[in-house]
């Protein structure tokens, strides 16, 4: 069962999908539903790596690529969805901005919470949706793309921001055996695989960028140490990127509808071949040769009404 009911104004999130709801003004959930396959202290881990000096030059980077794509971008109601408590589209142009996250430990900065492979929204009613690493830490990240197929109006765009698995992070996501901790525990999509799934969807890839050449080590001298690489490898969009950005607009197809032709139906006149006066045979209207040979053997006018078509 699902609801289209944000809470706005109250502190607590209010759980619009996966039949559990809390109250905006209590914390009693008034329905619950089966666990959560999320993993709730990872994604408090994601919010706090985000406050680390790797975190802040990398939300950095992403803060300027989604306001640069969100600025060229207008229409009425813009949605992110995301796993860090953080809200990257207070610049967009749009007048109705809302957030939901899956997490209710992390709905700070949120609106609602809400199961992201089942957003709880009409169909054709967002005009943009912005995905912060939402599909890296989705349980089925096919049905979330097919989620915001279904409410993205049509010729509305989604910009998705992901981790870079051809990238030196996406090689240290490789390499750390065990339970990794944040971000390191996220499951890569490569850009070229998303594209895929973006054009059997329907959607039309618009701009694809790329963002973060620091080596993933979160210390601030390995970070000023990779800033020559940032400043090159920026400008050149090399896409050996830690993050990637990707703007895209969901295609419509027109409909033409086929109207069905009409035929004419025409009647010719009858005719009959008649001598010329070079002895050739001509071929004259019926009606004509009637009044021919009406004037030329005196025939009276009752003769000549009867020859007419």
């Amino acid at each position: 069962m699902h609801a289209a009911i944000c809470c706005l104004s109250g502190t607590q999130p209010v759980r619009i999908a996966s039949l559990k709801v809390t109250q905006c003004d209590g914390h009693t959930p008034l329905f619950t539903s089966a666990p959560q396959p999320h993993d709730l202290p990872a994604c408090q881990a994601l919010t706090a790596w985000y406050q680390g000096p790797l975190g802040q030059h990398l939300l950095g980077r992403e803060q300027a690529l989604v306001d640069e794509m969100l600025g060229r971008r207008f229409g009425y109601h813009l949605l992110q969805l995301g796993c860090a408590a953080l809200e990257l589209h207070q610049r967009s142009p749009m007048g109705h901005k809302f957030a939901f996250t899956p997490f209710a430990e992390a709905a700070r900065g949120y609106q609602a919470v809400a199961e992201t492979e089942a957003i709880p929204l009409a169909s054709s009613s967002v005009d943009c949706v912005l995905l912060h690493h939402a599909l890296d830490y989705a349980a089925d990240q096919h049905q979330l793309l097919r989620e915001i197929t279904r409410v993205l109006i049509p010729g509305g765009h989604v910009i998705i921001v992901g981790f870079n698995p051809l990238s030196s992070w996406g090689l240290r996501n490789k390499l750390v055996p065990g339970r990794r901790p944040a971000p390191w525990h996220a499951r890569m999509l490569g850009r070229v695989r998303l594209g895929d799934w973006l054009n059997l969807l329907e959607f039309q890839i618009d701009e694809v960028r790329y963002a973060e050449y620091a080596l993933p080590i979160d210390a601030p001298a390995a970070i000023r140490y990779s800033g020559w690489m940032e400043s090159v490898a920026s400008r050149c969009n090399w896409p050996s990127g830690a993050v990637y950005v990707i703007a895209a607009r969901k295609q419509v197809l027109p409909l033409i509808p086929v109207q069905q032709r009409q035929r004419r139906h025409t009647v010719s006149a009858l005719t009959m071949p008649v001598a010329g006066a070079s002895g050739k045979a001509a071929s004259l209207p019926l009606a004509a040769k009637c009044v021919s040979n009406g004037a030329a053997n005196g025939a009276t006018n009752k003769e000549h009404d009867a020859c007419r078509p």
